[in-house]
C-alpha cells in the first residue's frame, strides 16, 4: 500500500509538473490541482485504512467496547454478539475487492442490463427488426430460450419459472433505458421506507402476478420486461402514501399520481402488455394494505420476513437456475 500510494503521489506530481509546463497557473488551475490532490489524498487514505481493518486482529464490540478477537462470535466481556461488526482478514479484503451494491435498486438494474448483454453476446440483435424502438433487440429464439412469457410453454411445458424470469428480459435497448429509469425512482422511494427484504419481496410477487395475469387474458403473446412489477411498485406507493401513511404519505402519494397520466397512456400504445401493468398495479395496490413501513420490530415479525426473504431468494434463484437447465431444449424447440 506504501509503495502504490508513493506512486500514485509521484504520477500526481509529474502531472503538476507537466501541466505548470504548458502555462496552466491561472487560479482557475490552481484551484483544480487544489481539488485534485485533496480527492487524491482522501482515496489514499481511505485505503489505508481499509488496509489496517484488513490486518488487525482484533474487532470491537459494540455493547462494551472491548477488542474481542477477530474469529469470535461473541464478546467475552460481556457476552453481547458481535455479528455485523465487520472485522478483518479475508472477509474484509474480499468485501474491499468484490464490487460494491449500494441497495436492492442497484442490483436490479444490473441484472437487467447485465441479462440483456449476455443475450446480445450470445445470439446478437434480430436482423429483422426495424426502427429507432427496436435498437439492440435480441432475436424471439434468445428471448424464449432466456425464459420470456407464453402461455403455451408455461402450461404444456410446465416452465412455470417464466412468470419470473419474464420481468428480467426487455425487447431492446430503448426498453431496457425507460424500465431501468423508473426503477431508478420507484425503487429508491420503496426502499428508503420498507427497507431490502420488503422492496425485493413487493418486486417479485408483482413481477408473478403481472405476468400471469397477462398469460391468462394474453395467452398467444409473447412478453417481456419489467414494467409489471414496476407498476406493482407504482400502486404500492400511491395506496400506502394514501391510506395508510398519513399527511405526508398522501403528498408522496399525490406526487406518484403524476405517473398515472403516461401510464394510462402507454395502455393505448401498440404492442404494450397492458394486462401484465394491470396485474402489477392491483398486486402492489393490495400489498399495501398489509406491509408496514421500515424493518419488523417484533422477534415474530423479524421471524416471518426472515422466512419470507429467504422464499423470494429461492424463487428467484430457482427459476433463473431452471431457466439454465431448460436453456438447451428451448433452443432446439424454437429452432426447429
Amino acid at each position: 500500500m506504501r509503495l502504490l500510494a508513493k506512486l500514485l503521489r509521484d504520477g500526481f506530481d509529474l502531472w503538476v509538473g507537466l501541466l505548470n509546463l504548458l502555462g496552466m497557473r491561472s487560479p482557475a488551475w490552481e484551484w483544480r490541482k487544489t481539488r485534485w490532490k485533496m480527492s487524491l489524498e482522501a482515496k489514499i487514505a481511505s485505503w489505508e485504512m481499509t488496509e489496517r481493518g484488513i490486518r488487525a486482529p482484533v474487532r470491537m464490540c459494540p455493547g462494551c467496547r472491548e477488542l474481542v478477537d477477530r474469529s469470535l462470535s461473541v464478546c467475552t466481556a460481556c457476552g453481547a454478539s458481535m455479528t455485523g461488526v465487520p472485522g478483518g482478514g479475508s472477509k474484509r479484503l474480499f468485501a474491499a475487492v468484490l464490487p460494491h451494491f449500494s441497495s436492492l435498486t442497484s442490483v436490479l438494474i444490473t441484472a437487467n442490463v447485465g441479462i440483456l448483454a449476455l443475450q446480445l453476446v450470445l445470439w446478437g440483435t434480430d436482423p429483422q427488426m426495424r426502427g429507432f424502438f427496436s435498437i439492440l433487440s435480441p432475436p424471439w429464439v434468445a428471448q424464449f430460450s432466456f425464459g420470456a412469457k407464453l402461455t403455451y410453454a408455461i402450461v404444456k411445458l410446465g416452465q412455470v419459472w417464466r412468470l419470473v424470469t419474464a420481468g428480467f428480459l426487455h425487447g431492446g435497448i430503448l426498453h431496457l433505458g425507460m424500465n431501468c429509469y423508473a426503477l431508478s425512482i420507484l425503487g429508491p422511494l420503496v426502499e428508503d421506507s420498507f427497507g431490502w427484504r420488503k422492496t425485493l419481496f413487493i418486486y417479485t410477487v408483482c413481477d408473478i402476478v403481472a405476468f400471469s395475469v397477462s398469460a391468462f387474458f394474453r395467452p398467444g403473446t409473447p412478453s417481456v420486461g419489467a414494467s409489471g412489477p414496476l407498476f406493482g411498485l407504482l400502486g404500492f406507493g400511491i395506496i400506502f402514501g394514501r391510506f395508510r401513511a398519513g399527511s405526508q404519505g398522501r403528498a408522496i402519494s399525490q406526487q406518484l399520481m403524476s405517473w398515472i397520466t403516461p401510464a394510462i397512456v402507454m395502455l393505448f400504445l401498440p404492442g404494450i402488455d397492458n394486462s401484465a401493468h394491470i396485474g402489477g398495479f392491483l398486486a402492489g395496490a393490495a400489498l399495501a394494505m398489509f406491509i408496514d413501513a421500515g424493518e419488523p420490530q417484533t422477534p415474530g415479525a423479524r421471524r416471518v420476513w426472515s422466512i419470507l426473504t429467504t422464499l423470494t431468494l429461492l424463487v428467484l434463484l430457482g427459476s433463473f437456475g431452471a431457466m439454465i437447465v431448460a436453456y438447451p431444449e428451448n433452443v432446439s424447440l424454437v429452432s426447429r
